[in-house]
């Protein structure tokens, strides 16, 4: 038989009129921010929640990402008209061997060598340079920030001027895995290890709105003695209490819109099931804006959180803040 495929189905509206953009631009106090998290083939995620938010009336005023996320800013901030489409074709042919190309291979024995990383970023530098026009920052149409962790401070740095395709591969330098970027005398990696869903930045740099696109979650490592699965479930704690960290300094003080995205997914670095991935986060945030749009008050939103009440209500940290949206009839 053939393999079953999905494809989100349509919103027939009622009566004869053409459907209207969905309306929640006056709801939101300006400037608005779009904060993309890190999280390598996770990142078709935001492909995804982008889709469903150009449903909207919303257009952002800044951009601030880490890792895949900066990659995703860096598109939309070149041209906003063209982005989604540009991402299809980004994410129909971006896997492991494109990024790393042929050091895929010398990752097998580098561990044996006096080596900065596993592998060397001169295919993921390629990549970029064959996916963006822009060089510098000052070519973007939409002010965009490209986070990456100082690597003797372990700061956040948002890195916003001067040459992009070197903050892109500084805001994806996996530790390990890439080697470190150095910008100006400083040595960065990936903005994973500081802030990998950079919203604490958006609100310092003065979004007065924050729309968060995450990049979904997978099970974490379950407990083990295994040395590799330790590490995993290690970070993936360490990676939790950083984004509920972000999420509250930011929803104590200005809305944050957290678009829904798909949980169980595969591998950060396994590409395969990117389209599913997408296709899911466009359904959910589609439905979560609808659901926001619907609401009976057409005030303007205060500071707070945002989201689905299912996975907030039971964080000590951020239920304090949440403002649930709750679900309606699909759409």
């Amino acid at each position: 038989m053939p393999t079953e495929i999905h494809v989100p189905r349509p919103v027939v509206p009622t009566g004869s009129r053409p459907r209207e953009p969905m309306s929640l631009i006056h709801r939101l106090p300006r400037p608005i921010c779009y904060v993309m998290a890190g999280g390598g083939a996770h990142g078709c995620v935001q492909w995804g929640l982008l889709q469903a938010l150009a449903e909207t009336d919303i257009a952002p005023d800044s951009l601030v990402g880490t890792s895949a996320g900066s990659l995703t800013c860096s598109i939309l901030g070149e041209d906003p008209l063209s982005a989604l489409s540009r991402l299809s074709y980004v994410w129909s042919q971006l896997d492991l061997e494109v990024l790393v190309g042929d050091s895929w291979l010398a990752m097998l024995t580098a561990a044996t060598k006096r080596s900065r990383s596993l592998a060397d970023n001169a295919s993921e530098k390629e990549t970029l340079e064959q996916i963006l026009v822009a060089r510098d920052f000052s070519e973007l149409r939409v002010p965009t920030a490209a986070v990456a962790t100082d690597l003797a401070t372990g700061k956040a740095t948002a890195l916003d001027s001067g040459e992009l395709i070197p903050a892109l591969l500084a805001s994806s330098a996996i530790p390990g895995m890439l080697p470190p970027v150095t910008i100006q005398g400083r040595q960065y990696v990936d903005g994973l290890a500081s802030a990998n869903l950079p919203a604490r930045l958006a609100v310092e740099r003065g979004a007065k709105s924050i729309i968060v696109l995450d990049t979904g979650s997978r099970e974490p490592a379950p407990i083990s003695t295994s040395p590799t699965k330790v590490v995993a479930r290690v970070n993936s704690i360490l990676n939790a209490a950083q984004r509920r960290a972000q999420l509250a300094y930011a929803s104590s003080r200005v809305p944050v819109l957290a678009l829904p995205t798909p949980q169980n997914l595969g591998a950060a670095l396994d590409f395969r099931g990117t389209m599913t991935a997408a296709g899911a986060a466009y359904e959910m945030g589609r439905q979560f804006l609808f659901d926001l749009s619907r609401e009976r008050s057409r005030s303007t939103l205060r500071a707070g959180l945002y989201a689905r009440g299912q996975r907030y209500e039971q964080d000590p940290e951020l239920s304090q803040f949440l403002r649930a949206v709750r679900e309606g009839e699909a759409k």
